[in-house]
């Protein structure tokens, strides 16, 4: 079974909604790509830092306590939270079959969220951080935030509400979930710890705030860009609808309980970390479904990933989705998670999430976006070879490094007869693989960085067939034409 190919009539109305989308969608993309290759800069300075102590210690704007919150709030709301939006508008309007049709507001809209997110990026590298993580920032820039985003996404839901055709698809329940839990979580972390909750409590309310960003926003737009690519590249349908909404709800129902798993043994009340540990594990079980449904998708078909830049990002993305949820349910029971839970396994585990199931799942989006809104194509598909091949050996050297290096580190934790300093000093070695990772990484994205800019400025390759990642004697053909499936 394949799906039916487009009438006259629906190319011409994809194009009308391409061409409404181009300028807002491009600009939170190179301006998410931007803040990318900023975070991971100072990701790698970050590592740095802690291999070298003695770096830069005259300097207090290059101290570890100031470049790694920097990088992990730029990596969030500069590059996340902006490539999500760019690709919530464009996917929900290709669904929906209706035009963006405020673009000039939601590129201002975007300007505004770009100064919220460097005010609060420049005030923690100032000195003004709260040692909040991803809440780091000054308690007025987080209204800010809030209403810029808002703004940005309430364009989805008039879209929604007057979709053509009766179906829903998965994919769009995806993305109403993730443009309404977001504001949820947001305001809630935010004003329970202004407010002047109890500092204990406020650090399980941020670890509640953090695993449920990735849980209601992050996995949610990941799996509706999966839900829509693989399906489009492979020309088939998804394996089974039923299974695929089944997960989703099982995903809204269990991700509003976890996050108080990282603080197991701390002082709150037991049933705390206890639910939220139980409602972890019970979402491998929606993470390991989707995932097989999707494989299943392209049983018999899987060769095209070597040809299609999305497929094969999207298809990663997803597997690193499968090993971020085995992981965080491990780390949920008390037998893993009592020794890891204040180790660089942690910080491991989020950079899994963050770069490795949601952003390479992004990136395999934008691969499939930008082409449909510039009318180009990507100028090199070996320069896309290199951004997928550095990012993967940096996800993997970073996730090694980290979760070996957090179990030996919280091994010596433990041991009640070691000094604390024992840890650092066992997890040092492993420092050295995180520095490596990250300098990948920021290669990884310079390439990237540089065809998104080649493509904005409309440097895009005019070509007829799309741009494969190797290439055919024959052009002009489709990925799964090059791959020799029928």
């Amino acid at each position: 079974m394949t799906v039916p190919q487009p009438s006259p009539e629906e190319m011409r109305e994809r194009a009308e909604i391409d061409r409404s989308a181009r300028y807002p969608v491009l600009f939170f993309f190179t301006s998410a790509a931007a803040w990318l290759f900023v975070a991971t800069v100072f990701g790698f300075l970050s590592s740095l830092k802690l291999q070298v102590p003695g770096l830069f210690e005259n300097n207090p704007y290059l101290a570890y306590g100031r470049i790694f919150p920097v990088h992990l709030n730029a990596l969030v709301y500069g590059w996340a939270m902006q490539a999500g939006i760019g690709v919530m508008l464009w996917l929900m309007a290709r669904l929906t079959r209706q035009p963006i049709r405020q673009g000039t507001t939601i590129i201002v809209i975007g300007h505004v969220w770009n100064a919220a997110v460097s005010f609060a990026v420049l005030s923690i590298w100032a000195g003004f951080g709260r040692s909040i993580p991803l809440l780091d920032f000054p308690s007025w820039i987080w209204p800010l935030l809030a209403l810029t985003y808002a703004l940005s996404v309430v364009w989805i839901l008039p879209m929604f509400k007057s979709r053509k055709g009766s179906s829903v698809y998965v994919s769009e329940l995806y993305l109403i979930g993730a443009a309404v839990w977001f504001p949820w979580i947001f305001l809630t972390a935010n004003i329970l710890i202004n407010k002047g909750t109890a500092p204990v409590m406020g650090a399980g309310i941020d670890a509640w705030y953090i695993t449920n960003l990735i849980y209601f926003w992050m996995a949610p737009i990941a799996l509706a860009v999966a839900y829509f690519i693989i399906p489009q590249v492979a020309a088939r349908p998804i394996y089974s609808y039923p299974l695929a909404v089944a997960s989703f709800w099982l995903l809204a129902i269990l991700a509003g309980w976890t996050g108080f798993s990282r603080y197991m043994g701390g002082p709150f009340p037991a049933w705390m970390p206890g639910v939220s540990s139980a409602a972890t594990i019970f979402i491998l079980l929606a993470v390991v479904a989707t995932v097989a449904n999707l494989l299943l998708t392209l049983k018999g078909c899987s060769k095209i990933w070597e040809y299609s830049p999305s497929l094969r990002f999207t298809v990663f993305g997803m597997l690193m989705l499968a090993l971020y949820a085995v992981l965080a349910a491990l780390s949920s029971t008390y037998f893993f998670g009592a020794n890891l839970q204040f180790s660089h396994f942690l910080v491991g585990l989020d950079t899994l999430a963050i770069y490795g199931f949601f952003s390479m799942t992004i990136f395999g989006a934008i691969y499939f976006i930008v082409p449909r809104i510039t009318g180009s194509e990507w100028p090199s598909g070996a320069k896309i070879r290199t951004h997928f091949w550095f990012s993967t050996y940096g996800i993997v050297t970073m996730i090694t490094a980290m979760l070996v290096g957090g179990i030996a580190q919280g091994g010596n934790i433990a041991a009640w007869d070691q000094a604390f300093s024992t840890s650092f000093v066992t997890s040092s070695a492993y420092m050295t693989g995180r520095c490596l990772a990250w300098a990948m990484i920021s290669y990884s994205n310079f390439a990237f960085l540089y065809q998104l800019a080649l493509m904005f400025i409309g440097k895009g390759r005019k070509s007829e067939g799309p741009t494969l990642l190797y290439p055919t004697a024959e052009s002009g053909v489709t990925a799964k034409t090059a791959a020799g499936v029928h």
